[in-house]
C-alpha cells in the first residue's frame, strides 16, 4: 500500500494540497472527550489522512487551472473539497472503505488538533492557530479523509510538537498587536471579546494577531483569501455569540 499512499501524495500535490499526514484513529481518540473522537462519526476508522495547504499555492494553483485571477476564495475551498473526495475515490477504487470530512467550515471533528498529530505543525499555546514550520499560521486543514482500518499499515506519532515549539522564546507579537486584547498571552482567549469588536464593524479585512507572527511570514495569504477567511471566521463568531440577527434565536439553534 505504499505505492497506494504515494499516488495520494502526489495527487494532492498535484491540487495544491501541499500538506498531508496520517493520524492513527485509536491513539488520537483516546485523547479526546467523547465528542471530539473520530469514531463516533466513523466507527471503523482506523486511518485518518489529514488534506492541508500551506502558503499560496492552492491559491495560485487554482489561478493557473482556471485562467483567470480568482476573485472568490469560495471557490478555492470547494475546488480543495473535491480535490481531497478525489482521494477518498482513489482508496474506494482499492477498496479501502473511507469518507470525507471536509473543513474548515465543518466542525464535528477538531481539525486543528488533527493536524498537530498528522504532523503538520504544532498548536500555539498562546493563539491557539495550527503553526507549521514552514509555513506559520498560514496554513489550513482542508479536509480528513477517515479510512476503515490501517491501510497503509503501523502510523507512528508524527507530532513535531515537542522539538516544535515556536512560541516558546518569543516576544509574542501577536498578543500585543490584537487591537481588544484577545489573547492574554498565557493561553487564554476572550473570543467573545473579538466577536464584539468585530461585529462593530472593527478589524474589517485581517486579523492582526495571526499577521504579526513572525513564523512563516514570507507565506502570508494573499489578500483576497485573507480577506475571506476573515470574513468566514466573523460570521461563525456572530453565530456562536449570538450577534446580529443570531440573537433572535436560542442557543440551541446556533450550535452548528
Amino acid at each position: 500500500m505504499l505505492s497506494l499512499l504515494a499516488e495520494v501524495r502526489r495527487r494532492a500535490g498535484d491540487a495544491g494540497l501541499n500538506l498531508l499526514g496520517l493520524v492513527d484513529a485509536e491513539r488520537f481518540d483516546a485523547a479526546q472527550t467523547r465528542e471530539r473522537r473520530v469514531r463516533s462519526i466513523a466507527p471503523d476508522c482506523g486511518t485518518v489522512l489529514v488534506v492541508g495547504s500551506g502558503g499560496r499555492e492552492l491559491w495560485q494553483r487554482f489561478e493557473r487551472r482556471s485562467g483567470a485571477s480568482c476573485r472568490s476564495a469560495a471557490r478555492v475551498d470547494r475546488y480543495a473539497s473535491a480535490a481531497a473526495r478525489q482521494i477518498e475515490t482513489l482508496l474506494r477504487s482499492s477498496a479501502i472503505r473511507c469518507r470525507t470530512i471536509a473543513g474548515p467550515c465543518d466542525s464535528r471533528l477538531p481539525f486543528t488538533q488533527l493536524g498537530e498529530a498528522a504532523g503538520l505543525g504544532t498548536v500555539s499555546p498562546v493563539t491557539g492557530l495550527l503553526l507549521h514550520p514552514q509555513f506559520g499560521p498560514w496554513v489550513r486543514i482542508r479536509a480528513v479523509v477517515l479510512a476503515d482500518g490501517r491501510p497503509f499499515g503501523p502510523i507512528a506519532d508524527a507530532s513535531i510538537s515537542e522539538r516544535f515549539q515556536p512560541c516558546c522564546g518569543c516576544s509574542r507579537p501577536c498578543v500585543t498587536a490584537c487591537p481588544v486584547g484577545v489573547h492574554d498571552g498565557l493561553g487564554g482567549q476572550d473570543f467573545g471579546r473579538c466577536a464584539s469588536h468585530r461585529h462593530a464593524g472593527n478589524c474589517e479585512t485581517h486579523c492582526s494577531s495571526r499577521s504579526a507572527c513572525p513564523v512563516g511570514s514570507s507565506h502570508r495569504d494573499a489578500d483576497g483569501e485573507h480577506a475571506h477567511r476573515h470574513a468566514h471566521s466573523l460570521s461563525a463568531l456572530r453565530r456562536h455569540f449570538g450577534l446580529g440577527v443570531w440573537r433572535w434565536l436560542p442557543n440551541s439553534w446556533r450550535r452548528p
